[in-house]
């Protein structure tokens, strides 16, 4: 059901605030005209109005009401939405045709979509609570250390139902409170208990310092979030990030820098930007071409599509230029040295990295970004996953078409333990220190290194 909740609550969402914008679009109209008037300068803004929106929306994340963040927060967050919004139709106003719109029509239309855009998105705050209150879009979590700050939380979690985070239970010594609150063992009980439907992992800070490395552990190999509870003042850390349920300080101990909204805006819009200059200057013309000559080289499809993990595990289909003739292995079997699988053609793309190309159609779809960890075939993670320590994590983000570890040399075929654990820890490192500027210099040693003739990815 959460699964199912994450998967259709962004789409219901933008189509929620796509009809009161309209409406709050028309109405203005009519203040402003005293009748309903649909010419074309109206027209005209009404498909860029519509059509900037959803943008600005996706790229904010607005769709993600967080648990335990006030409706303060809401509000703020929507009137930057909607001041960002306004400040890109101004600049298109102003610069298309500015003589032919009412004044008193975007004053309507500014007031309104402050005052009706942040009264929706309290109101679907406020029915998000309720729907966690009732038992809707659930988190389970426990709780490692029986004592105050554990309790303290536990019966926050209990009050604050619309939270939607559900306490199973403690683990650790038995302490005063085990027979007012669900004790699930010993510190050692949690060390081999199954927390396939755990969500979240609270820790006390007075817990053992094994527990606390076992849980970040934990956390970095199933993708599960790790929270410390903190017995000192917070005000003088920096490094991780604190939130507040009600009263209780609670920090995040394993977030990276693309947990930001910020640094994820940036990257994403750089990602479209990069992505689409590549497709309209190269990919338009590479694809016809390189179509041709594939079509007429072997039969199939000029596209290979093979599944691939992406952000949080979720499988996608990764694009590539198909370089080899159908065949049934193309999934299980990789390509090799003089593999008479491979086309001549197909040889030339696999030598020049020209293959990859396709998956900046990926990044634009959302799937990949321009940088990240390299997305492996199904069949090579599930090999590796439990062979290589913190393999998960790469999977915290979304993969791309270069990363870390094809700029620092791991290129090409996988063949041992030794190459796959050296670009994890790499992928770990580029996400654990993720920057704009590095980046940058990721791409610039990967067009260095295709300029030197070495195969960009695997």
């Amino acid at each position: 059901m959460g699964k199912r909740f994450n998967k259709y609550f962004p789409y219901l969402f933008v189509i929620g605030e796509m009809i009161v914008l309209t409406v709050i679009f028309f109405i203005s109209i009519y203040i402003a005209e005293g009748k309903m008037v649909l010419e074309k300068p109206y027209l005209l803004l009404l498909s860029i109005y519509l059509a900037v929106w959803p943008l600005i929306s996706y790229l904010n994340k607005d769709y993600k009401i967080g648990r335990a963040v006030s409706y303060y927060n809401t509000f703020k967050k929507a009137f930057f939405s909607v001041f960002i919004f306004i400040s890109v139709i101004s600049i298109v106003w102003v610069f298309s045709e500015a003589q032919s719109l009412e004044r008193h029509f975007l004053t309507a239309l500014v007031l309104l979509l402050f005052l009706w855009l942040t009264i929706y998105r309290v109101s679907v705050h406020l029915v998000l609570d309720k729907y966690r209150e009732f038992g809707g879009n659930i988190r389970y979590a426990i709780i490692l250390g029986n004592d105050d700050l554990g309790s303290k939380l536990f019966d926050t979690l209990k009050k604050k139902s619309h939270y939607g985070i559900r306490c199973l239970g403690f683990y650790g010594d038995q302490g005063s409170n085990s027979g007012t609150h669900p004790y699930l063992g010993s510190f050692s009980d949690f060390i081999k208990a199954d927390l396939d439907k755990v969500d979240h992992i609270y820790v006390s800070e007075r817990a053992p310092k094994y527990v606390l490395e076992r849980a970040i552990e934990i956390g970095e190999n199933s993708l599960k979030r790790v929270k410390l509870l903190p017995e000192f003042k917070t005000e003088a850390i920096k490094n991780f990030v604190l939130r507040r349920y009600d009263a209780i300080p609670v920090i995040d101990v394993n977030n990276l820098p693309l947990d930001a909204k910020v640094n994820t805006f940036v990257k994403r819009a750089f990602d479209l930007v990069f992505a689409a200059i590549v497709v309209v200057f190269l990919l338009s013309w590479m694809y016809p071409l390189f179509g041709l000559i594939i079509k007429l080289e072997s039969k199939g499809p000029i596209l290979f599509k093979q599944l691939r993990h992406g952000k949080g595990n979720a499988p996608f289909y990764c694009y590539k230029f198909r370089t080899m003739i159908e065949n049934s292995e193309a999934d299980f079997t990789w390509a090799s040295k003089n593999d008479p699988r491979v086309t001549k053609f197909g040889a030339f793309l696999r030598k020049t990295s020209l293959d990859e190309f396709p998956q900046f159609f990926n990044v634009l779809i959302g799937n990949m970004s321009i940088v990240g960890p390299r997305p492996h075939p199904l069949s090579l993670n599930k090999t590796y996953e439990s062979k290589v320590e913190k393999y998960a994590k790469r999977h915290a983000y979304k993969p791309g078409v270069t990363g870390l570890a094809q700029a620092m040399g791991y290129r090409g075929e996988i063949t041992d333990y030794y190459q796959m654990s050296s670009r994890v820890r790499l992928d770990r490192f580029y996400l654990q220190n993720w920057s704009f500027v590095l980046d940058v210099k990721i791409i610039f040693l990967t067009v260095y290194a295709l300029m030197k003739g070495q195969k960009l990815a695997y």
